[in-house]
């Protein structure tokens, strides 16, 4: 699936309250206007997804994007990965768990694709 500002901007509209959206959208303007701040709409995704529609938390993610994109990122795509220590798993483990975190990204944005 390609990611895109229609994309973002309909997400916007499925987990924002009309009272908030412009807002949000403002929020997510925030991130990627320095050329340090890389994968805009990965970004913006993945901020949108783990805020659950709460305004507050998706002002915390674009702060912490600011940062390091690469958290949010992170926190986004491989949940699993971040609790477990991989690094000590056994390769088909490894696999598996990161197969999963994959599966689970892929699978939230089917429910809000367009």
């Amino acid at each position: 699936m390609e990611l895109t500002p229609a994309f973002v901007e309909a997400l916007v509209t499925r987990l924002f309250s009309l009272e908030v959206r412009a807002e949000a959208a403002s929020v997510l303007a925030q991130y990627g206007t320095q050329s340090y701040e890389r994968e805009e709409m990965r970004v913006r995704v993945a901020a949108l997804k783990l805020s659950d529609g709460s305004i507050d938390r998706l002002r915390e993610l674009i702060g912490s994007a600011k940062q390091d994109y690469r958290d949010v990122l992170a926190w986004a795509e491989y949940p699993e990965e971040l609790r477990s220590p991989t690094w000590r798993l056994p390769a088909a483990e490894q696999a598996r768990i990161r197969t999963a975190d994959r599966a689970q990204y892929l699978a939230w944005l089917e429910t809000h694709r367009e």
